[in-house]
């Protein structure tokens, strides 16, 4: 995949922008109560789906934030070139990807870590700062800043491709958390 860095970067904050004023509409008003309730047993909750993000957000935002930092601002290429694996694991994000399903890494897992109270915030604070994170991409090289992956500190891929599959998996959880919000609506 080739595109324009700054479109690419537009389209994330487009992204996570909707994702906020998702998160804010569909869950900003129900109770603790609601947001731990599951659909079905062995299924996640509304509070488990943004706690699975809060998780990776704690390893990914301090990951980018510190390879950036590290390679100091310049920008010498206005196309982002996506690499090969990075592309597939962007793509297999996705939300309306079928093919990949992965399973939850234990730390990642908020049926084994649990679920704190303040969820909702935590998320909303999380994207906030995925849109500073994103606005100080701008005045970096998407493909020359590597970052690891929080799986194997020893596979790293291009900023360009962590960014999409950080914001793709939000996407993708975002969407499992409205479907549990529609199934327990049904429910009424």
């Amino acid at each position: 995949m080739r595109i324009n860095s700054d479109e690419l970067l537009s389209d994330l904050v487009a992204d996570t922008r909707q994702m906020i004023k998702t998160a804010e509409r569909d869950f900003g008003t129900l109770s603790e109560e609601d947001l731990l309730m599951k659909p079905s047993p062995g299924k996640w909750s509304i509070a488990e789906c943004l706690e699975h993000l809060n998780l990776f957000a704690d390893y990914y935002h301090p990951a980018i934030t510190k390879a950036m930092e590290q390679a100091g601002p310049g920008r010498t290429s206005e196309e982002f070139k996506s690499g090969v694996v990075g592309n597939f694991f962007a793509k297999s994000m996705l939300p309306k990807k079928r093919g990949m399903k992965l399973g939850s890494p234990g730390d990642k897992n908020p049926t084994k870590t649990g679920v704190p109270d303040n969820v909702l915030k935590r998320f909303l604070n999380h994207q906030k700062e995925m849109l500073t994170i994103l606005g100080k991409a701008r005045k970096h090289d998407l493909n020359k800043i590597k970052v690891a992956l929080s799986v194997s500190t020893l596979i790293k891929f291009k900023l360009g491709d962590v960014l999409r599959i950080v914001i793709y998996h939000n996407q993708r959880h975002v969407l499992q958390a409205v479907r549990v919000l529609d199934t327990l609506n049904s429910e009424d």
